[in-house]
């Protein structure tokens, strides 16, 4: 009987020790400040905001030909080579026609635009005839590029805005561009319109076939309300921020407007000289309780 009632005091003692923890809850290691949740905050400001769209594509050339002979015969000079550059109805190569009474048996080719020959594609004693190409030239001074722009944004795109192009060979500069053609109809598979960037490319950095990144520039606002893009929230059908209001985080529904990419602009919900909570954001919710961390 006395041990019994030693077990049952021993139990009731560390009852008490544990700050009478009702059963499943745990014993915290770290102290709860009773201010809340230290975060950090920033106060909402206005400022420009450009609305930039952001896709993937390949460089293509601004103009490509195949060049042909105009008589058959037998291909029996190439006057240049690959990668030449060559001028408006330059000689590509000569064409032997061996005909009786022939006025010219060495026939010219000659190229149709200035540009580079690309490529050569008869050797020297092939059998050639109008219709087998001889060659290809391109121009490379000028470039271009498509991209599929999703329905509902491509009623913000206009001929004659500004692109900028980068890719991966010049990591560090950007090629000026501008939106040239708009095609008229929406794939209806993909519910995109395809558009058209023509790209200055006089040093002939940019070749054909590269992987490139272009960004269009579809509009800006001088004066807008700016807030960073990774501080909103997107749960369940809503866009949200949290701002901080005497001591408490607030949660408030927003809309949107251009997006820059990092930071974007907000129609509704929030206004300049509000304070913008912008870390913890995975463990609030509205009412939570918060002070602002120091130093920050």
């Amino acid at each position: 009987m006395i041990k019994k009632t030693a077990l049952i005091l021993s139990a009731a003692t560390l009852f008490v020790i544990l700050g009478c923890q009702p059963p499943g809850s745990r014993v915290e290691n770290t102290p709860v400040n009773s201010q809340g949740l230290k975060v950090t905050v920033r106060d909402i400001t206005k400022g420009p905001i450009e609305n930039r769209l952001t896709l993937s594509s390949i460089i293509e050339p601004w103009e490509m030909v195949m060049v042909f002979g105009k008589v058959p015969g037998k291909l029996v000079e190439k006057s240049v080579r690959e990668g030449q550059r060559v001028a408006k109805d330059d000689v590509i190569a000569l064409v032997n026609r061996d005909e009786i009474g022939a006025e010219v048996n060495n026939y010219p080719v000659k190229s149709p635009i200035a540009g580079i020959v690309s490529r050569i594609s008869a050797d020297v004693g092939a059998m050639v005839a109008p219709g087998v190409p001889i060659a290809t030239v391109v121009n490379m001074d000028l470039v271009k590029t498509s991209v599929n722009v999703i329905e509902s944004e491509i009623g913000s795109v206009r001929i004659g805005f500004a692109a900028e192009v980068s890719v991966p060979a010049y990591p560090d500069r950007k090629f000026p561009g501008v939106i040239t053609n708009i095609l008229p109809t929406v794939d209806p598979l993909s519910h995109t319109g395809k558009v058209e960037v023509q790209i200055k490319n006089y040093d002939n950095k940019l070749k054909p076939g590269m992987s490139a990144t272009v960004e269009l520039r579809l509009g800006r606002h001088d004066n807008a309300v700016v807030i960073p893009k990774d501080v909103i929230i997107e749960k369940l059908g809503e866009r949200y921020v949290f701002l901080y209001a005497n001591g408490i985080a607030r949660k408030s529904n927003i809309e949107t407007g251009y997006d820059n990419g990092t930071e974007i602009e907000i129609l509704k919900g929030v206004n300049a000289g509000d304070r913008l909570v912008t870390s913890d954001l995975n463990v609030l919710v509205d009412g939570t309780k918060i002070q602002i961390r120091e130093g920050k």
